[in-house]
Formats: structure tokens, C-alpha cells, sequence
């Protein structure tokens, strides 16, 4: 409930739907404590329904090969993008709600505020949850050594968002993280489609027209994200939560350096795609690397 001082604050809308939608659902939780798992589970289950109904898409209406490795793909990055789609512009006017401060304490916001934030942590760490079981399912549940690098991504995404909700602090610096990492998702995940479309589709078609715009969209985007915006996010984070006085009061010091060497290590793992932008920028819009002819290796074939 809001108290007397929330009553002149403008919510934004996005704030407002997804604090309702959360306050909406039965209020699970890990048994013997007060941590809520409900929206995540939700979360997981609408991904899920999600990807099924992409797999229908690409196969019965867009006619690509059933059960083969590229479509599987495409209809997993398509969730992908629909999860960052429904993600970056929420979080934009949840962040936009309060004072930017990454060590900022949840307790003393406004109900609605801390409702938006459960929210936005639990959609997120839901999408992973869904992430994890489909990318089991589609290697015959087992690790490809491939997606070890995304396994270790979901795996530090989910300690850290579930480390923010139960210390109630922190929360604005995963936000901040969430924002720019999934703000190069839909044009990442429109790539990762339209590269494996043009070795099905045939020459002239929609695929091939677009997918040379979309890699060096991609590629500049992400290659400015990932070795500009990142590390300077990540820079004043550490200052915030190490080196300021509330900074250390909010969250234990060894919460603070575990965050700050989680977030190192994604945007170090990154790197070999930065590389890669960044060639492919300066290659420019006319040299499409991963073109009709590019060999993805036995992953991809049947």
C-alpha cells in the first residue's frame, strides 16, 4: 500500500503494470523463508510457452525445417529477444522512478517502486530458468561446450539478482547491468535468425535483403555496449559500492567485490564477440561475415 507521501508521484506505466501484474499472482515462496519465487516461475512458464509457440511459427507458418539444429536456434533467440523486448523498457522507466545511486537501499521506496523492482529482477531470473531447461533439451540434456560460456552468464545473473533481493539494496546496479546488456539483444538476436534464414531461404527473399543491414547494426551496437558502456558502468559501480561511505553501509564489502568480479568477468567473456564486432565494423556493411555459404560446423547439421 502506498503511504500519504507516494500519492503526488507520477508512476510511469510500465512501472505501474508491471508492480500490478506482480502483486496479481500467488505469492510463492523457497520453503522456510520469505523469498518469493512466484513471479519467477511465472516468468518461466510464459518463456516457455513463448519458445513453443515460436517452434510452431518458424515450422507450420514460415515453413523451416522441423527439428533442425539452425531452427531450433532461431526459435530459441526469438524468445530471446521477445524477453528483452518486454525487459529494456521497463527497466528504462523503473530506473527513471528514483535517483540513480547503484548502492541504493529498496527499503524507504515507495510500495509500487519495490513492487516494479521484484518484478523486473524475478522476470529476468525466470527467462534464465526457461533458458537453461530448453538449452538442455535441445543438446539431449547435456552441455554443449559451446553454451559453457552462457551457462556461467545465467549462473552469475541469477546470484546476483538473488543477492540483491535479499540483502534490498544493490538493486539499481543489476538494473543498470540488465539495461545495457539487454538493450543489444534484439538486434544480437535478429542476427542470430536472419544469419541461419539466408542459408534456407532462397536468393531475393526478405532474409537476405535484411540480413546485412542487421550484422553491422549488430555489430556496431555491440561493440560500443560491450567495450565502452559496460566498463564504465562497471567502474562506477565498484566506486559506489567499495569506495563510498553508504556504499559500504548498504551492502558487506564481500557482496560489493563478488558483484564487481561477476560483472569483470561477463564483460571479459565477451570479448571474442567484441573482436569480432569490431572487424565486422570495419569491414564494413558490404563484407556480410556470416553469410549463405558460412560453415557453422556439425552443431548445425542434422
Amino acid at each position: 500500500m502506498q503511504t500519504k507521501d507516494d500519492k503526488p508521484v507520477s508512476i510511469l506505466p510500465l512501472v505501474r503494470f508491471w508492480g500490478n501484474l506482480y502483486n496479481s499472482l500467488p505469492k510463492l515462496f523457497v520453503p522456510g523463508t520469505n523469498f518469493s519465487i512466484g513471479f519467477t516461475i511465472f516468468s518461466s512458464l510464459f518463456f516457455s510457452l513463448c519458445r513453443i509457440t515460436y517452434d510452431h511459427v518458424y515450422t507450420a507458418l514460415l515453413h523451416f525445417p522441423e527439428g533442425h539444429p539452425k531452427t531450433k536456434f532461431m526459435c530459441a533467440c526469438t524468445t530471446s529477444m521477445t524477453h528483452s523486448l518486454l525487459l529494456v523498457p521497463a527497466l528504462w522507466q523503473v530506473l527513471r522512478s528514483q535517483p540513480y545511486r547503484p548502492c541504493a537501499k529498496l527499503d524507504g521506496t515507495p510500495q509500487y517502486y519495490q513492487d516494479a523492482v521484484t518484478a523486473m529482477l524475478q522476470l529476468c531470473s525466470g527467462y534464465m530458468l526457461y533458458d537453461f531447461v530448453f538449452m538442455m533439451r535441445d543438446n539431449s540434456w547435456s552441455v554443449h561446450p559451446d553454451d559453457v560460456p552462457f551457462v556461467g552468464h545465467h549462473i552469475v545473473t541469477l546470484v546476483y539478482m538473488s543477492q540483491v533481493r535479499i540483502l534490498r539494496a544493490g538493486h539499481i546496479s543489476a538494473m543498470t547491468m540488465m539495461f545495457s546488456g539487454e538493450f543489444t539483444n534484439p538486434l544480437h538476436s535478429a542476427h542470430s535468425v536472419t544469419r541461419f534464414a539466408i542459408q534456407f531461404a532462397e536468393s531475393g527473399r526478405f532474409w537476405r535483403v535484411v540480413h546485412p543491414y542487421i550484422e553491422y547494426s549488430f555489430a556496431i551496437l555491440y561493440a560500443f555496449i560491450r567495450s565502452v558502456v559496460g566498463p564504465l558502468q562497471i567502474i562506477h559501480i565498484a566506486f559506489d559500492l567499495i569506495l563510498t561511505t553508504e556504499g559500504r553501509r548498504n551492502v558487506a564489502i564481500y557482496n560489493s567485490i563478488l558483484w564487481v568480479v561477476m560483472l569483470s568477468a561477463i564483460i571479459i567473456g565477451s570479448i571474442p564477440w567484441t573482436k569480432e564486432c569490431l572487424e565486422m565494423v570495419k569491414d564494413g556493411i558490404h563484407v556480410v561475415k556470416y553469410n549463405e555459404t558460412f560453415d557453422y560446423g556439425p552443431r548445425f547439421e542434422l
